[in-house]
C-alpha cells in the first residue's frame, strides 16, 4: 500500500507533458518493472490491444507520490493478456470474468492488476453497474472524478503520452476534486466518502460544482439506494487514513454522518481527536481508535453504540469494541476517584473488550484528564498481565473442598497481588493460608 501524503506542492504544468510523464515513470518504475510493462505490451500488440497505465497510479507519479498499486486498462482482452504473461514469468493470477479483471501475482507481495477498457451503464441509482468492453476513452469516461481520469499509453518501446480526456491535469494542477458528470453522485454515492478522502489526502479543495451535487445527492437521500455493507466498507477504510478526523468533519457538515444513522455527528474540529503516536499506529489501530471515538458519543446508551454498530453491518469484533468504548466513557468519572488502588481499577476493566480499551487508550484529548487516563495505562501495560502463581491446585492440596470459596479465595489474592500486598510464591501462599484461617476452611 502506498504511503499517504498531505501538504502536497502544486504541481508545476511543464511544457511538454508527454516528455515530463516519461521521466516520471523512469524514475518512478524500477527497471524491473518497466521490463514488465514492455513485455506486456509486446504480448499486446501481438494481438493487436493496447494498454495503458490509469487511474491513480499515473496521478501520483504527476505528484511524485510513491504508488505501488499499478492498474492497466487493456483495450482487448485483460484476463487473457494477464494469463500469457503469468505464463512467461511462471506466476499465478486471479481473475474476475464478469467484470473483465485479473491480477497478477509478483514477488514481494507486489502485483499488477489488469481490467479490460469498459463501458458502464448503471440501471438504477446506486446499483452496481453494468459492464462491457469498450476503448480507453470510454474507460477513462466511467472514473470517478478528473484527477483519476488519466492514463499513458504503454508501448513495445516505453511509455507513450498521457491522455486527459478530462482535464484532470489542470485540477491537479489547482488541487480540486472534480466529478466528470453531474449524476455520478447519484449513480454511485459511495463517491461521496472518496471526494471526501481524496481532498484530505491531496490537500485538495472540492470544487463548488461538484461540492453541490454532493449536497444535493444527500438531500434527495441518495445514500438510502446503497447498501449498507458497501457504504461501511467506505467509512471503514476512511477511518483507517491519518487525517480520518479531518474527513469525518467533511462529511459531517455535508450531512452525510446524520444521514447514515440519527444522531451520529463528528463534533469535534481537526486534530483535537487522533490516536496518540499516529505515526506508529497501524491503519486497523487507527481504524478501531475512531470507532472507539464515534462509540463515546453514544455513551448515555451503550446499547446504542451497539445498535449503531449493528446498522452500519460491522463485523462482531468491532460490535464489541463500539459497545464496550460507550461503557467506559460511562465509566470514566468513577476511573478517576481518589484513592482508587490497583485492584478496583481491575475490576472496573476487567470484563470490557480489549480492543475497546486498547482503542480508547490511544485516544490523545483524553490525556488531558490525567488520573484516569494514567490508570487506563497502567491497567493495559500491567494490570490486566497480572496473574498469581498459586491456583486451585494449591487450594486442593490444602484439602479445601471444592465450590464457591475457590473462586472467592482467588479473587483475593488477585486483588493483594495487584495492590502489591504479596509479590513472591511464598507471600501468596501465605495469604491465602491465612485467609482460609480465618474463615475457618483450611482442612485440618
Amino acid at each position: 500500500m502506498p504511503p499517504l501524503c498531505y501538504n502536497l506542492p502544486v504541481l508545476e504544468l511543464p511544457d511538454d507533458v508527454n516528455s515530463y510523464i516519461k521521466k516520471r515513470l523512469a524514475s518512478a518504475l524500477t527497471p524491473e518493472m518497466l521490463d514488465l510493462l514492455v513485455r506486456a505490451s509486446s504480448l499486446a500488440a501481438e494481438h493487436g490491444w493496447h494498454i495503458y497505465l490509469v487511474g491513480g497510479y499515473v496521478r501520483d507519479v504527476l505528484l511524485k507520490i510513491p504508488d505501488y498499486d499499478i492498474d492497466i486498462s487493456v483495450e482487448g482482452d485483460a484476463v487473457a493478456l494477464a494469463a500469457l504473461l503469468a505464463g512467461q514469468l511462471n506466476t499465478s493470477i486471479q481473475t474476475h470474468q464478469a467484470f473483465g479483471t485479473a491480477i497478477l501475482d509478483l514477488d514481494a507481495g507486489l502485483h499488477l492488476d489488469f481490467v479490460t477498457a469498459r463501458k458502464e451503464r448503471y440501471e438504477m441509482p446506486g446499483a452496481l453497474p453494468t459492464v462491457e468492453p469498450g476503448t480507453i476513452q470510454d474507460d477513462m469516461a466511467r472514473r470517478d472524478f478528473t484527477i483519476n481520469a488519466l492514463a499513458v499509453h504503454l508501448l513495445p518501446e516505453g511509455p507513450g503520452g498521457l491522455l486527459d480526456p478530462h482535464d484532470g491535469l489542470l485540477d491537479l494542477h489547482a488541487h480540486l476534486i472534480r466529478v466528470l458528470h453531474d449524476g455520478s453522485f447519484i449513480d454511485d454515492p459511495t463517491r461521496i466518502f472518496r471526494a471526501a478522502k481524496l481532498a484530505e489526502r491531496l490537500s485538495c479543495k472540492i470544487e463548488p460544482h461538484t461540492l453541490e451535487l454532493i449536497l444535493q445527492a444527500v438531500r434527495d437521500g441518495a445514500l438510502y439506494t446503497v447498501s449498507m455493507a458497501r457504504i461501511s466498507r467506505e467509512l471503514l477504510l476512511i477511518l483507517e487514513e491519518p487525517g480520518a478526523d479531518s474527513i469525518l468533519a467533511t462529511l459531517d457538515k455535508l450531512g452525510v454522518l446524520a444521514s447514515l444513522y440519527p444522531g451520529l455527528a463528528w463534533p469535534y474540529r481537526p486534530g483535537h481527536i487522533r490516536p496518540t503516536a499516529s505515526e506508529r499506529i497501524t491503519a486497523a489501530q487507527r481504524r478501531d481508535t475512531y470507532l472507539a471515538a464515534i462509540a463515546a458519543e453514544f455513551a448515555a446508551d451503550p446499547g446504542e453504540a451497539e445498535r449503531l454498530a449493528r446498522w452500519l453491518k460491522l463485523n462482531a469484533p468491532h460490535i464489541r469494541l463500539m459497545r464496550d468504548a460507550a461503557q467506559l466513557t460511562q465509566l470514566w468519572s468513577r476511573l478517576g476517584e481518589e484513592g482508587q488502588s490497583p485492584s478496583q481499577t481491575y475490576n472496573l476493566l476487567r470484563d470490557l473488550d480489549a480492543n475497546a480499551l486498547e482503542a480508547y487508550g490511544r485516544i490523545e484529548a483524553l490525556a488531558a484528564d490525567a488520573v484516569p487516563w494514567q490508570r487506563l495505562q497502567d491497567y493495559l501495560a500491567k494490570g490486566r498481565y497480572v496473574k498469581p502463581s498459586v491456583g486451585g491446585d494449591y487450594l486442593k492440596r490444602l484439602g479445601v473442598p471444592q465450590g464457591p470459596v475457590y473462586r472467592q479465595a482467588l479473587e483475593e489474592l488477585l486483588a493483594a497481588k495487584l495492590d502489591g500486598r504479596v509479590e513472591e510464591k511464598e507471600d501468596e501462599e501465605r495469604f491465602v493460608e491465612e485467609w482460609l484461617k480465618e474463615r475457618s476452611l483450611r482442612a485440618e
